[in-house]
C-alpha cells in the first residue's frame, strides 16, 4: 500500500490558518462552479494561499456534495452569499476587498451586468487582480455560448487531432482535459498578474478561455496547417493514429505476453543503436540499410513498418517485466500503461507520495490524490479537509467587521446560509446523485437512515 497518511484538521478557523508553503500570506477568493475555475484556487491552497470559495445561498458548486469536491477543495474556505443582492452584494465586495486575487468562472458578462465590471472591482480594491474563466472568452462572438470541458476540447481543435485511426472519429479525451488544463492556465496568470501588482501597485484583469487554453496544446500543428496545407473536407485525418506516431516507427503501445500495455520509443540515434539490434532489424552502421548515426524510419515506409513489425513481435514473446528490464538496461524509454493496481503498488509513486489518505467531512477517511506542486524549502501542504457548505460565513463575516446581530439576520433572511453533515435535511437529497461512492456509509456518518425513504 503506497498511501501516506496526511493529519489534517476536519474544519479550519479562518483566522488560524497555519503559516505554509511559497503562497504565505496570499489571500484568493474563488467565485464560480464546476472545475476550470476553482480548480485554479485549489493549486493555490495547497500552495498555502488562503482561498475562500464563494457560493450561491442556493446553488452550490456543481461538485460539491462529490468526492471530486473532497478532493479538490482541500484547505479551503467556504461562504455563501448572492451578489445579486444589496446585503450579497455587500458580502461580495468585503470579499473582493481582502483579496489579492479573485478567480471568476462564468459566461463573459455575468458579473459585470450585476454591477460588478473590473472598475468597479478595483474601486473596492485597486491591487486586485481579475481572472475571469470561461468557454470562450470575454471578447469575440461566442462570448455568451454556454461550455463544458468537452467544447473546449472540441473548439481548440484538440479533439481534430485524436482519434483511433485516420478515417475514425474525432476524441475527447477523459478526464475533463480542458477543464483541469485550464485551471492550470488560470493558477499562472493569476500568480503573474499578483507579480505585477506586487511591483507597481495596480491591479489586473485576465481573460482565460478554455479554447484558448486547448489550441495553445497543439503544438506545431498549426504552423504546419496554415503553412503547407491540411486534409481537405472528406479525407482522412492522418493525425488520428491512437496510440501510434505518425512521424515514427517503434514509437507506440505494444502488447505484451502477459496482455500488457507497454509503450517502446525506438527513436533517435542512441535508441536505435542500442535497440534495433535487440529486436532483430540489424545492427546500424553494419546491416546494409541501416546507416550510422540513423534516427529511425516514418512509420509509412518500408523499413518503418519492418522495424515495427520485429518490436510488435518482440514485445508479444516477453512479459511486461521481462521488456523493462531489458530496456533499462540499455536506456531505452518506455512505460507501461498503468492501472490503480499499479499506481497503488508502485515504489516511485510511493517514495513522492502522490497517493495520500485524509479524513473528510461527509464521506469520512478518503483516499486519493496529494501534492504534486513541489518546494524543497517552503513545501506544499494538506491541513484540512474541503469545507462544508457556508461554513466559514460566521468567521468570514466577523472579521470583515459583521456584528454577531447583522450576521443573525443575513441568515434569518436567507442572505446566507451554512449546513455542515450535521444538518441532514438540506443534504437529504445529495446521495441520490450518481456521483457518491459508498453512499451508505455516507448515510451512517451524517446520521441519515439508509436506505434512504424516497428511494
Amino acid at each position: 500500500m503506497s498511501f501516506k497518511k496526511i493529519d489534517c484538521k476536519l474544519t479550519q478557523k479562518f483566522n488560524e490558518y497555519p503559516n505554509f508553503g511559497v503562497l504565505n500570506d496570499v489571500k484568493v477568493f474563488v467565485s464560480g462552479t464546476a472545475i476550470a475555475g476553482p480548480f485554479a484556487g485549489c493549486l493555490m491552497a495547497e500552495m498555502g494561499a488562503k482561498v475562500l470559495q464563494s457560493e450561491a445561498p442556493t446553488i452550490s458548486c456543481g461538485t460539491r456534495g462529490t468526492t471530486s469536491w473532497s478532493q479538490n477543495h482541500r484547505n479551503e474556505f467556504s461562504i455563501t452569499c448572492n451578489p445579486r443582492t444589496p446585503a450579497g452584494k455587500k458580502i461580495f465586495k468585503k470579499c473582493l476587498e481582502w483579496a489579492d486575487i479573485w478567480i471568476e468562472s462564468s459566461k463573459a458578462g455575468t458579473y459585470a451586468r450585476m454591477g460588478l465590471t473590473d472598475e468597479v472591482c478595483w474601486s473596492v480594491n485597486s491591487k486586485l487582480c481579475i481572472v475571469h474563466v470561461s468557454g470562450y472568452g470575454q471578447t469575440g462572438p461566442y462570448k455568451s455560448k454556454a461550455s463544458y470541458d468537452v467544447s473546449g476540447q472540441a473548439m481548440g481543435g484538440y479533439m481534430y487531432m485524436n482519434g483511433a485511426s485516420p478515417d475514425s472519429p474525432p476524441l475527447k479525451i477523459n478526464p475533463y482535459l480542458s477543464d483541469y488544463v485550464t485551471a492550470y492556465n488560470a493558477c499562472m496568470t493569476a500568480l503573474s498578474a499578483y507579480v505585477h501588482a506586487l511591483k507597481t501597485g495596480k491591479g489586473e484583469s485576465c481573460d482565460v478561455a478554455q479554447y484558448d487554453t486547448m489550441f495553445r496544446l497543439l503544438d506545431n500543428y498549426p504552423v504546419l496547417w496554415y503553412n503547407k496545407g491540411y486534409p481537405k473536407d472528406g479525407e482522412p485525418v492522418p493525425y488520428r493514429t491512437g496510440n501510434r506516431s505518425d512521424l515514427a516507427a517503434c514509437f507506440s503501445f505494444y502488447t505484451t505476453k502477459d496482455n500488457k500495455q507497454l509503450f517502446v520509443a525506438i527513436n533517435g540515434p542512441g535508441p536505435v543503436e542500442k535497440g534495433y539490434p535487440i529486436i532483430g532489424v540489424g545492427t546500424p552502421g553494419v546491416t546494409p540499410g541501416l546507416p550510422k548515426g540513423i534516427p529511425g524510419f516514418p512509420l509509412n515506409t518500408p523499413m518503418g513498418q519492418k522495424a515495427d513489425a520485429a518490436l510488435a513481435k518482440f514485445c508479444a514473446e516477453h512479459t511486461c517485466d521481462e521488456l523493462e528490464e531489458i530496456f533499462n538496461k540499455v536506456n531505452i524509454p518506455n512505460q507501461r500503461a498503468y492501472e490503480p493496481g499499479d499506481i497503488e503498488n508502485d515504489p516511485q509513486y510511493a517514495e513522492r507520495e502522490n497517493l495520500v489518505e485524509w479524513e473528510d467531512q461527509i464521506f469520512g477517511d478518503m483516499k486519493g490524490i496529494g501534492i504534486t506542486n513541489r518546494f524543497k524549502n517552503n513545501p506544499s501542504q494538506i491541513v484540512a479537509s474541503a469545507p462544508c457548505f457556508g461554513e466559514h460565513n460566521r468567521e468570514v463575516l466577523q472579521s470583515f467587521g459583521y456584528t454577531d446581530d447583522e450576521i443573525d439576520a443575513l441568515y434569518k433572511k436567507g442572505e446566507i446560509v451554512t449546513w455542515t453533515p450535521a444538518d441532514t435535511a438540506r443534504i437529504r437529497h445529495l446521495p441520490d446523485w450518481g456521483f457518491f461512492w459508498d453512499t451508505e456509509r455516507q448515510c451512517e456518518r451524517i446520521g441519515m437512515e439508509w436506505p434512504l425513504e424516497n428511494k
